[in-house]
């Protein structure tokens, strides 16, 4: 087997955390949810849902990275496609996100086939 490997995110932004330190407070929702909860925990087990387990083939998005966006989606009742723009217009939520700055995040297509990969992954 392969080792796993990710598209990296957040890496190589000339801002650094500079910019979310100044103007994502410490406090924020956002912050707080993320320190929370393992969202690693939620890429192990969703990886299996990828063709290849992120071993093979094209890096894939982190599972626990879509998983958010689809948590943003759901708390600010957005569709895919507003999700989408707020994620790249909103720096609370590429904070969230690991995103850098001027980072573009993963787009609308990506989350609604990971979304349907979990409904068809479930059973349902």
């Amino acid at each position: 087997m392969g080792q796993r490997r990710y598209k990296r995110l957040g890496g190589s932004s000339f801002f650094g955390e500079l910019v979310f330190e100044r103007a994502v407070p410490q406090d924020h929702f956002l912050r707080q949810m993320d320190a929370l909860v393992d969202w690693h925990a939620f890429t192990v087990l969703l990886i299996g849902l990828y063709r290849g387990a992120g071993e093979v083939g094209r890096p894939p998005y982190e599972p626990g990275v879509i998983l958010k966006m689809l948590v943003l989606s759901y708390l600010y009742d957005l569709s895919e496609r507003q999700t989408e723009v707020f994620v790249n217009d909103s720096l609370s939520a590429k904070c969230f996100l690991e995103l850098a700055v001027d980072e573009s995040g993963p787009d609308h297509s990506t989350l609604t086939a990971f979304k349907r990969r979990i409904i068809a992954g479930s059973g349902n």
